[in-house]
């Protein structure tokens, strides 16, 4: 099987909003958000102070998600990180269970990792999956901790 179908099923029936498998070099294997690494860009924060005053910054993704992977959650940045272009906060980081649970507006991810490569997942509370129901963490969550084992479990 490609690394595609992977995503593919992971995202089957609409049930989730973005998929990948990133190498935890951050490297992309696969995904359906239409790049093929993690990019760097200019990305636009608010004041803690003041919310209304936005300052660009440097942003690379990549180099973000292999240090927070490495560093409990911590993008080095914040307490979350970006994964294409998209914020998600964190609310749960488990380095034992190799997990780590992530807040978007409307929405929320799940990562999951094996010995070589993440899995990551979103989902979106305004997206409708094919049966009807919202989008939601729980499916999420199941689908990215299930394709993990089963990476782990075939070597990966």
């Amino acid at each position: 099987m490609s690394w595609d179908a992977y995503v593919t099923n992971l995202t089957a029936n609409g049930a989730l909003e973005y998929a990948a498998i990133i190498g935890l070099d951050g490297n992309i294997w696969a995904s359906n958000f239409g790049v093929a690494v993690l990019p760097s860009y200019q990305a636009e924060v608010p004041d803690e102070k003041n919310p209304d005053v936005v300052t660009k910054v440097a942003y690379d993704e990549k180099t973000a998600f292999v240090h927070a992977l490495t560093h409990n959650g911590n993008s080095g940045n914040a307490a979350g990180v970006r994964v294409n272009n998209q914020k998600y906060y964190t609310i749960q980081f488990d380095n034992d269970a190799k997990s780590w649970y992530l807040k978007k507006n409307k929405g929320g991810a799940c990562i999951a990792w094996s010995n070589t490569a993440a899995v990551f997942a979103s989902f979106s509370q305004t997206i409708n999956a094919e049966n009807g129901a919202t989008q939601n963490a729980a499916e999420c969550n199941k689908r990215v901790i299930e394709m993990a084992k089963y990476l782990a479990d075939s070597g990966y």
